[in-house]
């Protein structure tokens, strides 16, 4: 029975981490629909706060799969969608088809995170929060 007990304890911590990425993702799509703003990144382990000049730069998501990004005070307008499976948001800017991958981390009503990498191929982690 001890056996039982710890075998069944065991495949219980296992599975934590996989029932809480799935109600974490769960209402994606209704937390993402926002306006957002870059409280910090983090690279290589390390923080930092939004670069000069990019203080005021934004994401907005709405419900009808539109996008806008203010990037140093420019506008782009633009699509998302959000692949649930594995966990993925792609948000494509209309004027030049470009396409921006990001791996959700974790998203509440207040509190998002999101994994990209750079041209280089470095992992950052976006901090992003809520208006």
């Amino acid at each position: 029975m001890k056996t039982y007990l710890n075998t069944l304890f065991i495949f219980f911590l296992i599975s934590i981490p996989n029932i809480a990425k799935s109600q974490n993702l769960e209402n994606f799509e209704e937390y993402i629909v926002n306006e957002w703003s870059l409280e910090y990144y983090e690279t290589g382990g390390a923080k930092f706060p939004p670069k000069s000049g990019h203080e005021n730069d934004k994401m907005i998501f709405t419900k009808d799969h539109k996008s806008e990004s203010i990037n140093n005070g420019v506008p782009q307008v633009g699509t998302w969608e959000f692949d649930k499976e594995n966990g993925i948001l792609l948000v494509v800017e209309e004027k030049n088809e470009l396409k921006m991958k990001f791996k959700v981390i974790s998203c509440t009503e207040t509190n998002c995170v999101l994994e990209l990498k750079n041209l280089e191929g470095q992992k950052i982690l976006a901090f992003l929060v809520a208006k």
